[in-house]
């Protein structure tokens, strides 16, 4: 059994497919990240019986990284928390999943949790208000 971690993208529509491409063409191929994607008219009976096959064969210590608190593929990540101990983490973006995919090729994943939160909280910025303060043009 591989023993990397997976990162597992649980999204509405293809967002986190097309996370997944963004990120590559920054950082590089990713392996063991899998991506999961609620579509319209779908059950989450259906979705949740779909990644709980791919479980069967991930480590232990795989993370979800979903979309929107509340939402669907959160109540999925959640489900596969309580019921088989996994991290979960929503508010997926590209900083989170870049920082997730860096700390785990560095074999740096112990409290990841916490590092991937701040890191992609970090990436939000007020770009107008930070050229009102510089008082500068924006390039």
């Amino acid at each position: 059994m591989n023993t990397k971690p997976w990162i597992i993208i649980i999204t509405h529509g293809t967002f986190g497919e097309e996370l997944k491409r963004s990120a590559e063409m920054i950082i590089g191929k990713m392996e063991d990240v899998y991506c999961y994607s609620l579509m319209e008219g779908m059950e989450s009976k259906t979705l949740i019986e779909t990644i709980r096959n791919a479980l069967a064969v991930a480590p232990p210590n795989s993370i979800f990284l979903t979309d929107l608190y509340g939402g669907t593929p959160s109540n999925i990540g959640a489900y596969f928390a309580k019921k088989d101990g996994y991290s979960v983490i929503c508010g997926v973006n590209l900083p989170m999943l870049i920082e997730a995919e860096t700390r785990r090729s560095l074999g740096e994943w112990e409290g990841v949790e916490d590092k991937i939160i701040a890191f992609g909280a970090e990436g939000i910025r007020n770009i107008t208000k930070i050229i009102k303060e510089r008082n500068g043009p924006a390039c």
